[in-house]
C-alpha cells in the first residue's frame, strides 16, 4: 500500500502552479511466481503475475518532489525524489501481469527503476504546442535505494553513477471525433560501469578463460510506445476501443533481456451503464539476450552436463511470453475490482519449464 500527501502549493503558499508530493510504499506478502511458476536458476525475466510484488518486502521512500509549471504552462520543471519511470516511458498499469505494467525500460535494463524505488534527480519538459512535448531528465543512480536497508538512506550512500533520459511525445487526435492518443519515443544512458554478459577483455568467453568479465563504461537503451483510441460511442466519446504497442530495447553487451515487445487492446465502457469499466487484453514477449544463452551453453558444455534435472545445469534462456485478459469493474469512485486470466509460456525463458494458467484478481482502494 501507499501512504502519501499531494499539495497544491498555490492554495497553500501562493506559489503559482506549484505542486508538492511525498509518498512511502510498503510491499509485503508472497509471490506466486517465485513459489510455483519459475525455476530459481532462471527467474522470470519480467512476467511476474503480481505486478505490485517485488523490490523487497519492506518500506520504500518513493516520492518527495516539487513541480512548477510556467510560461503559459509550456514549461514544466520537477525536482526531488521520484522513480524515473514515473515520467519517462510511463504507460500506467492497467494489467496485473508485470510484463504489461509500467515502463518497459524498467523491466530488463537493470538500472532503470519504476515504482516503488525513488531516485534523486529532476526533469524538464517543454510543450511548444498542445499536441507535442519534449523532456529530458537526470537522476542519481543508486541501487542501494532498492534494498531493504537502503530505502531510507537518502544521503547518497551507494551512489554509483547517473542516469540521463530523453523523450519526445506526440498527442494526436484522430478523425472528426478527435479521438485521443499518445506516441512516445525515448532513450536513456547510465554512466555506471557494467560487466559484459559473455566476454572478457580479449573478446573470449570468460566462463572458458576464467578471466574477469569485460567492463563497460555504461549502459544504454531506448523505447517506443503508441496507444490510440480508434472507435467511440456517439453518446459518450470516451467509450470505445484503443489499441497499444510498446517496444523497449537494451544493449546486448550488458543486459539479460535485450528487448521486450507488447501489444493489446483496451475497450472502455463495454456497456452504456458502465462507462468507467474496461475489458482489456494484452500479450508480451521478453527476449533473453542471445549472448546470455551462449554463456549458459558454454558453461554446461565445460561441466559436461546436459541433463536439465541436474542441479548444476544452467538453463539456456530464450524467450518468455505472457498474456492477460481482464475485466475492470469500477464499483465506486474509490473501489475497482479487476478479475483476470493470465498465461505464462516458458517462464524465465526456459523451454523446459511448464506453461502456467493463472486466475487473479486485483482490488484497488483509494482513500
Amino acid at each position: 500500500y501507499i501512504l502519501g500527501v499531494n499539495m497544491d502549493l498555490e492554495k497553500i503558499l501562493g506559489i503559482h502552479d506549484g505542486e508538492f508530493k511525498a509518498s512511502v510504499n510498503n510491499r509485503n506478502g508472497r509471490d506466486l511466481t517465485q513459489d510455483r511458476l519459475q525455476d530459481p536458476r532462471a527467474p522470470v525475466i519480467g512476467s511476474g503475475v503480481q505486478s505490485n510484488y517485488g523490490r523487497g518486502q519492506t518500506w520504500h521512500a518513493t516520492q518527495f518532489w516539487f513541480k512548477k509549471t510556467g510560461w503559459d504552462k509550456k514549461l514544466d520543471l520537477k525536482v526531488g525524489l521520484m522513480p524515473p519511470g514515473e515520467d519517462f516511458d510511463n504507460n500506467g498499469c492497467f494489467f496485473q501481469n508485470l510484463s504489461l505494467c509500467g515502463s518497459l525500460a524498467g523491466h530488463g535494463s537493470g538500472v532503470w527503476y519504476n515504482t516503488p524505488i525513488g531516485q534523486w534527480g529532476g526533469r524538464i519538459k517543454y510543450s511548444p504546442a498542445p499536441a507535442l512535448y519534449v523532456q529530458a531528465g537526470a537522476f542519481q543512480y543508486n541501487p542501494a535505494y532498492a534494498t531493504r536497508h537502503g530505502s531510507f538512506q537518502l544521503d547518497g550512500t551507494g551512489h554509483l553513477g547517473y542516469m540521463y533520459l530523453f523523450e519526445l511525445g506526440y498527442r494526436p487526435t484522430l478523425g472528426a471525433a478527435k479521438l485521443p492518443g499518445i506516441w512516445k519515443l525515448g532513450g536513456w544512458y547510465n554512466t555506471a560501469d557494467a560487466n559484459d554478459v559473455l566476454d572478457d577483455d580479449n573478446g573470449d568467453p570468460y566462463v572458458l578463460t576464467h578471466q574477469a568479465a569485460r567492463r563497460h563504461d555504461g549502459r544504454y537503451g531506448g523505447y517506443l510506445y503508441v496507444v490510440q483510441q480508434l472507435t467511440y460511442s456517439s453518446s459518450q466519446r470516451q467509450r470505445g476501443l484503443s489499441l497499444f504497442g510498446h517496444l523497449a530495447m537494451n544493449d546486448k553487451d550488458t543486459a539479460t533481456m535485450d528487448y521486450q515487445i507488447q501489444a493489446g487492446a483496451i475497450y472502455q465502457g463495454p456497456f452504456a451503464s458502465r462507462p468507467q469499466d474496461f475489458i482489456s487484453f494484452g500479450v508480451s514477449k521478453m527476449h533473453a539476450n542471445d549472448r546470455v544463452a551462449r554463456r549458459a551453453q558454454l558453461l554446461n558444455q565445460m561441466r559436461g552436463i546436459d541433463d536439465y534435472d541436474n542441479p548444476l545445469y544452467v538453463p539456456v534462456r530464450r524467450a518468455e511470453y505472457a498474456a492477460e485478459l481482464h475485466y475492470s469493474f469500477r464499483a465506486t469512485p474509490w473501489l475497482t475490482v479487476r478479475p483476470n486470466l493470465q498465461l505464462l509460456v516458458h517462464p524465465g525463458g526456459s523451454e523446459e519449464i511448464k506453461n502456467a494458467w493463472v486466475l487473479g484478481n486485483q482490488v484497488t482502494v483509494k482513500f
